[in-house]
């Protein structure tokens, strides 16, 4: 029978992977977060003032059929602690003017 051998890896190779994975979960940590706050900043000007457990699920890259102009939409939800209701909705972002679809229940 022939025997394979098998090699460890390098302490410095497995170091560099568990600084990439380190720098990797920050990063999307990072991106997550500031969506949230960009979010909240934006249902603040819309009349949502204290909300909690801001989610944003999805951010697409949609076109508005009325204007024909392309934007980013957000699907998100919320809780508002003010009628103590759970809050889902769409949000349309469009040359730095935002459209909301949002339905508490």
């Amino acid at each position: 029978m022939n025997e394979t051998e098998v090699r460890k890896l390098p302490k410095k190779t497995i170091i560099i992977i568990l600084i990439l994975i380190l720098f990797s979960i920050a990063g999307f940590l990072l991106i997550t977060f500031s969506k949230e706050a960009k979010i909240k900043e934006v249902l603040n000007s819309k009349g949502y003032n204290n909300i909690e457990n801001v989610i944003v699920y999805n951010v697409s890259k949609v076109e508005d059929e009325e204007t024909r102009k392309k934007g980013d939409l957000y699907k998100i939800s919320f809780t508002n602690k003010d009628s103590n209701k759970e809050c889902i909705g769409l949000i349309f972002k469009s040359n730095r003017k935002y459209k909301e679809d949002i339905e508490c229940k």
